[in-house]
Order: structure tokens, then C-alpha cells, then sequence
């Protein structure tokens, strides 16, 4: 039997040619990535009068049971600034204020005392509020302001947990009508003693109320 020959025919090849890349015409991730966050930076502040106020309030504040979230001025006018019956006390924050989160029980707490005859109101601060911060005069948050029905703002003072108690007995004194007097004495001259003119002078004490009529 007759066996043919197997010739081994060789298949082509082919071959590519390595594509070369250039570090320069490439962004390394890294540094992509840092521009990114610098250019995210620039986001992060917000330039007011005096210096400068973080933006960490990405989410917006929810309002609380009974207390009002103003965060616009014709929104404060309306609700603050025009209201005609019922006393109002503003408290001013920063979501990210460790000291407006320590006081936040306290306040709730007069907001469940009071509400019946009290309007609360909350202003955050926030990119967009920052300038009614300015023009309202708040110094330091948290802050306070009391607002009378017959005579407009009245009382501007801390909120911290410090000063929980001082802000409740304000609250209370406008709600109740009362006031806080404290007396002192004034001599006056009367006929015990001998004067120039030889008669008798007498030395007598009054009481004198002085106070803070709230």
C-alpha cells in the first residue's frame, strides 16, 4: 500500500504591532480625581462679610412638629416679621453646630411647653440664608430672637444649652404678662435732725421699684 507524503503547510501568522501610549497624552487616575476635588472645593465655602461659611447642608432640613422652617426673607416677613397675634420666638442654626445640636432637646422642649400660645420658628444656615444671618444681626448661633404681636422684636439673645433656662423664663414672662422688678432704697431728708438753720432733719428711707418691664 502506497502512503502519500503529509506536507506540512504552515499557516499564516499574523502579527501586531504593540500600540505605544504615551504617559503624556494620558490623565493618571490619581490625578484626575484631584482636580476633580479641587475643582469640588471651590463649592464647599461660601464667602460672607467677615469671612467665610461652610456648605455641609447637602440635604435639605426637614421642619420639626409645631415650629415653622423659614429659609427665604419673604418667607420670615410673612411668618415673623407680620405676625399680629401670637408671640414668636425665632431660633437661629447651623446644621453642622455641635453646640445648635446639644441645644436642640431644650428647645423642643419648650416648643411642647409653649406651642399653644407660641409661634417657634427655625432659620438654618445655609448658602442661600447666610445674608439674612448678616442683616438680622445674629452673632453666633445658636440665636434667639422674641417678636411681640404689639411691638416687634424685643428680645435678642444666645439659645445654647446654656442659656435654655434663660430663654424659657423670657418666653414665659411674655406669655404670662409679668415683669421682674427689684427694689432699692433712696434716702430722703426729713425733720430728725438739727440743719443749718437749727431745725430738725429727719433721715428717712423709701423703696424705689426699678425693673425690666417684658
Amino acid at each position: 500500500m502506497a502512503f502519500g507524503t503529509l506536507k506540512h503547510q504552515p499557516s499564516s501568522v499574523s502579527i501586531n504591532t504593540p500600540t505605544v501610549l504615551y504617559a503624556t497624552s494620558i490623565t493618571p487616575p490619581e490625578h484626575h480625581d484631584k482636580e476633580k476635588k479641587n475643582s469640588e472645593d471651590d463649592d464647599d465655602w461660601t464667602p460672607i462679610k467677615g469671612g467665610f461659611i461652610p456648605n455641609f447642608l447637602r440635604k435639605q432640613v426637614r421642619p420639626k412638629r409645631n415650629v415653622h422652617l423659614v429659609d427665604t426673607l419673604q418667607d420670615y416677613k410673612n411668618v415673623v416679621v407680620d405676625e399680629a397675634h401670637q408671640l414668636v420666638v425665632v431660633r437661629f442654626f447651623a446644621p453642622w453646630c455641635k453646640s445648635c445640636r446639644a441645644s436642640e432637646p431644650h428647645f423642643m422642649k419648650l416648643v411642647n411647653n409653649f406651642s399653644q400660645n407660641v409661634k417657634f420658628v427655625e432659620v438654618p444656615m445655609t448658602k442661600e440664608t447666610a445674608f439674612m444671618f448678616e442683616g438680622l444681626g445674629v452673632p453666633t448661633v445658636p440665636f434667639a430672637h422674641i417678636y411681640h404681636p404689639d411691638a416687634g422684636l424685643v428680645e435678642e439673645m444666645r439659645a445654647s444649652k446654656k442659656f435654655s433656662s434663660e430663654l424659657q423664663r423670657k418666653i414665659d414672662s411674655y406669655v404670662t404678662g409679668s415683669c421682674d422688678i427689684s427694689f432699692h432704697e433712696d434716702v430722703v431728708v426729713g425733720t430728725d435732725s438739727n440743719d443749718s438753720d437749727g431745725n430738725n432733719a429727719r433721715s428717712s428711707s423709701t423703696t424705689t421699684p426699678t425693673g425690666n418691664f417684658e
